[in-house]
């Protein structure tokens, strides 16, 4: 450790000097690499939520549209693009439920509202799309389903208190310019499930 600390400063000098690629390949090589996925509670005028059965996922069970993050997109733009593939849909993003991590992934699931389009699925990947109320959902893997249950909850508890004004407040990588989303109150990103250790994104 001593030597190390002797050695940092001539080590920062060839560092700042080094041309700006060079430090962009070696910082990628001795990182480790993690996939980023995106997914989210879509919900219509009804607040139901929309639902699909995945071609390439497992037989008999449901999940909400999302996919992987492409270079040089946010999280928002994903999954806005990946519904559009997948379903032919315009989306309005509300906010950011929640996160979860393992050892090469990370998931984050959103919440965001269809804005436009005529639903028209992609059959290469897509068996079926359905809306689903809040008391009816189908089988799904069990994170997924703890985190919309809860949501929903959060949701239904924010609209007693005196109601979630959606339309006239800024959404999250929407037209106000990324600014964090102020949809709802704080209790809806509080609905975190899923593993130990998962929490929402503020």
């Amino acid at each position: 450790m001593g030597q190390v600390a002797v050695a940092a400063p001539m080590l920062a000098r060839v560092w700042n000097r080094a041309p700006n690629w060079l430090r962009v390949v070696i910082t990628w090589m001795i990182n480790g690499k993690v996939m980023v996925g995106v997914c989210g509670m879509l919900l219509d005028d009804s607040d139901q939520i929309l639902l699909l059965r995945h071609r390439f996922h497992k037989a008999g069970y449901w999940g909400m549209p999302g996919g992987w993050l492409s270079p040089g997109e946010t999280i928002c733009e994903c999954w806005r693009r990946e519904v559009k593939e997948e379903l032919d849909l315009d989306t309005v993003v509300d906010t950011i439920i929640c996160h979860r991590a393992t050892r090469r992934t990370l998931e984050f699931i959103l919440l965001g509202r269809i804005s436009g389009g005529q639903l028209k699925v992609d059959p290469v990947e897509i068996l079926e799309a359905r809306f689903f109320s809040a008391e009816e959902l189908p089988p799904m893997e069990g994170y997924h389903l703890r985190v919309i249950g809860e949501t929903f909850h959060k949701l239904g508890e924010a609209e007693c208190a005196g109601g979630v004004e959606t339309a006239s407040k800024p959404r999250l990588g929407g037209d106000g310019g990324g600014k964090a989303s102020q949809v709802a109150d704080r209790r809806v990103l509080e609905c975190a499930g899923g593993a130990k250790g998962d929490g929402p994104v503020a």
